[in-house]
């Protein structure tokens, strides 16, 4: 039963999702008879246009929520990795959805007149309406720029902050038509609840997180540069220790004068005073980072591959430095994970949970570990030694490096091969993105339960190069980011096109 329980846990937050944004469908449906509702075509398309604003909204608040961090909303769907999966689907439901209350809604405007519909995007349809035109404009933009714009870490976390002042400017559009408060006092309140919700988790992280958010202080100890692009950082507590579990992740913040240097060279070269302004913003730039300690260590530990900007700068960072640390994340740990035969698989910088989680093995028995640990060549398989010696303690614990120059890609059919348990085993990975979908796709075909293969999902933290030794992309169909692109697009343009055709008559 609790084994049935543990798969059913991942489920809570889609399915809880899908309630809060159905609901307000519900109470609208019982508010009045549904006849009047869809009798002939202007009312059917702007019935069709609210069910539309409705759920909309209902997703939109709820995905602020979700961009919060909450521990108590993590927990529901097992992992922040698969939260941030959510959080991406579900605002790309917000916007098709409030794509189409725009649309429907001219649509039904059209069936007057198309002046009628032109004149409903203006200012001249009073400020209720046009802040709706105005949220609905920039969203389009902010989702576009997320999509198809490659964007620091930096700017990306300012467009997703936009967001916040959108839903503001939705919400008067909302609470101030007759809509929810003309349909139902139930609904109306059902909607301001979750707007409330989304407007304070908004508040939570964006605007007031360096006060209510917890974190805790550590300063840096140790900066060992492993290669021309691999560092491992570590840190003390200032404070009481972080409690985390082998495999977690963190989000890190660094105050230091050489990272500041690197990322701001010209304003400190006018003005040194200006570093105690930038030192703080740079500290403000929270990156996640998967720990590489065990939990019974007294140091903290990360490791970062150079990737851009802000991690390339991370090589100059000088031990004393301060870092305020926020976490632990994730449930991609070998805790979580009920059986005792487990095969590891990293690729590339991936191998840093695994280093958290060998590291905490100890000298006990009771796991059998098979580790692949897959690199381009053999001198970037770091930490190499370490492993090894603790594969030499342990009877149960393995390690293979898998270089793509010299063995290929990593496949289900040579596990298949090594491991004639292959199909009753757990199977971690943590790598590249495509790595993940091959493996994961080439594992269940050969008889994988997919229940038994965990994978470290989290956006951020899929690092390394995408020829990473596992096996090669696949071709994909249109994916979801694309349709809504194009949807984004063609929306923006058909009510830019109606807003200058507007001013045009």
């Amino acid at each position: 039963m609790s084994k049935t329980l543990g798969k059913l846990a991942p489920l809570l937050g889609p399915v809880a999702l899908t309630v809060l944004c159905a609901a307000p469908l519900l109470l609208w449906a019982r508010s009045a008879p549904l006849d009047a509702r869809f009798s002939g075509s202007f009312a059917s398309l702007t019935s069709i246009a609210v069910l539309c604003a409705l759920a909309g909204t209902a997703a939109f608040a709820l995905n602020l929520v979700l961009g919060a961090r909450l521990r108590v909303v993590e927990a529901l769907f097992g992992g922040l990795d698969r939260m941030y999966k959510a959080h991406r689907i579900l605002g790309q439901v917000a916007f098709t959805l409030l794509l189409g209350h725009v649309l429907f809604i001219l649509a039904g405007r059209a069936t007057i007149s198309t002046g009628t519909a032109v004149n409903l995007l203006g200012p001249g349809a009073g400020w209720t309406v046009f802040a709706g035109v105005l949220a609905f404009g920039a969203m389009t933009v902010s989702i576009l720029t997320t999509l198809f714009v490659r964007l620091g870490h930096e700017v990306f976390v300012y467009v997703q902050r936009t967001f916040g002042f959108i839903f503001l400017a939705a919400s008067y559009h909302v609470f101030t038509t007759d809509g929810a408060k003309a349909q139902s006092v139930a609904l109306n309140r059902y909607l301001a609840a979750l707007a409330t919700l989304g407007i304070a988790a908004f508040a939570y992280r964006s605007l007031f997180g360096n006060v209510l958010v917890r974190r805790r202080r550590y300063r840096v100890t140790a900066v060992n540069r492993l290669d021309e692009s691999v560092t491992e950082i570590a840190m003390e507590p200032l404070g009481r220790p972080l409690a985390f579990m082998p495999g977690q992740f963190v989000f890190v913040g660094f105050r230091s004068l050489a990272l500041t240097e690197e990322l701001h060279p010209f304003e400190l070269s006018v003005e040194r005073q200006v570093f105690s302004i930038r030192a703080g913003e740079v500290g403000n730039q929270f990156h996640p980072f998967s720990i590489t300690a065990s939990p019974g260590e007294p140091t903290l530990r990360v490791t970062v591959k150079a990737i851009g900007d802000y991690t390339r700068a991370l090589r100059r960072l000088e031990p004393g430095a301060a870092a305020v640390v926020e976490g632990p994340y994730g449930s991609f740990s070998h805790w979580n994970v009920p059986s005792g035969r487990q095969i590891w698989l990293a690729g590339g910088i991936g191998v840093t949970p695994f280093l958290s989680m060998a590291r905490s093995l100890g000298d006990r028995s009771g796991q059998s570990i098979d580790f692949y640990y897959c690199v381009e060549h053999d001198e970037e398989a770091h930490f190499l030694d370490e492993l090894q010696a603790i594969a030499r303690r342990r009877d149960d614990f393995r390690v293979s490096v898998v270089a793509r120059d010299r063995e290929g890609f990593l496949t289900a059919s040579r596990l298949a091969e090594e491991q004639p348990d292959l199909a009753s085993a757990h199977v971690l990975i943590c790598g590249p993105p495509a790595m993940i979908d091959n493996l994961r796709a080439q594992l269940t075909a050969r008889g994988v339960p997919a229940g038994q293969i965990h994978a470290e999902e989290f956006g951020f933290a899929k690092l390394g190069r995408t020829g990473s030794s596992a096996a090669p992309p696949r071709k994909r169909a249109v994916s979801l980011p694309a349709l809504v692109g194009a949807l984004s697009a063609a929306g923006l343009l058909i009510v830019l096109g109606l807003v200058i055709a507007g001013y045009a008559t």
